[in-house]
């Protein structure tokens, strides 16, 4: 839902691209574009800040140096409320997006649960 045709990274180790491991932290989502790019997304759920650009241009350089090699690498940082701040910082990088998400909830009786069955 990011972005059309990715796919969940899986290392030679069958390390999957969830909460992937690094010697830098723990990426919340890493995955591979079909020409073979890396994108990693870091998810803020709660009010971002412009403090997650340092950390997810560090993830971006450890994937590259250590699994993407001669592959561009991208960075998504997705959360759901608007700061200034981490907008302009993510514009200040080529290789950054900035995405948004919104939750909605419904509260529905039994009878409208069983007619969707």
């Amino acid at each position: 839902m990011v972005e059309p045709g990715l796919k969940l990274f899986v290392d030679e180790s069958s390390n999957r691209g969830r909460q992937y491991p690094t010697d830098v932290g723990t990426i919340d989502l890493l995955f591979v574009r079909p020409n073979g790019d890396m994108v990693v997304i870091e998810l803020k759920r709660f009010r971002g800040s412009d403090e997650v650009v340092g950390q997810i241009s560090r993830y971006i350089g450890w994937i590259k140096h250590h699994v993407a090699y001669d592959k561009n690498v991208y960075g998504v940082i997705i959360t759901h409320q608007y700061d200034s701040k981490l907008k302009y910082a993510v514009e200040g990088n080529e290789k950054l997006t900035l995405k948004y998400y919104r939750i909605h909830i419904e509260f529905v009786d039994e009878a409208q649960v069983k007619s969707q069955q």
